[in-house]
């Protein structure tokens, strides 16, 4: 089915994004956070910004014309590729500002 119009294409890419935040809650159900999470108007409003970038993302990508599975399918990807991003960034533990030089070895001058 084709949708035309931009307000279509970005609704329907909110609806895709809905979809992914309504996975992300299946998978809360069990969590012991839960609680936590459903009280906190951060989380909330994260939540929202989420289904929303899924219709900017859609309505970008594709204007005023789209397949409406396509349209959502990127509004469902759209969260998930920003979740995923977060999530990779590296946590650095321990304390910071300290340089400890390891010895030098072969294998760490083979390493980049």
């Amino acid at each position: 089915m084709i949708i035309e119009g931009g307000y279509a294409i970005f609704g329907i890419g909110c609806a895709g994004g809905l979809l992914a935040e309504l996975l992300h809650w299946w998978n809360l159900r069990e969590s012991p956070q839960l609680p936590a999470y459903s009280k906190n108007p951060f989380y909330w409003g994260v939540t929202a910004a989420m289904i929303l970038a899924g219709g900017l993302i859609a309505w970008i990508y594709f204007g005023a014309r789209a397949e409406a599975i396509i349209a959502v399918h990127v509004g469902v990807s759209t969260p998930l590729i920003l979740q995923k991003l977060v999530t990779s960034v590296p946590d650095t533990k321990g304390s910071k500002n300290i340089i400890v030089t390891p010895a030098p070895t072969v294998r760490r001058f083979f390493t980049w």
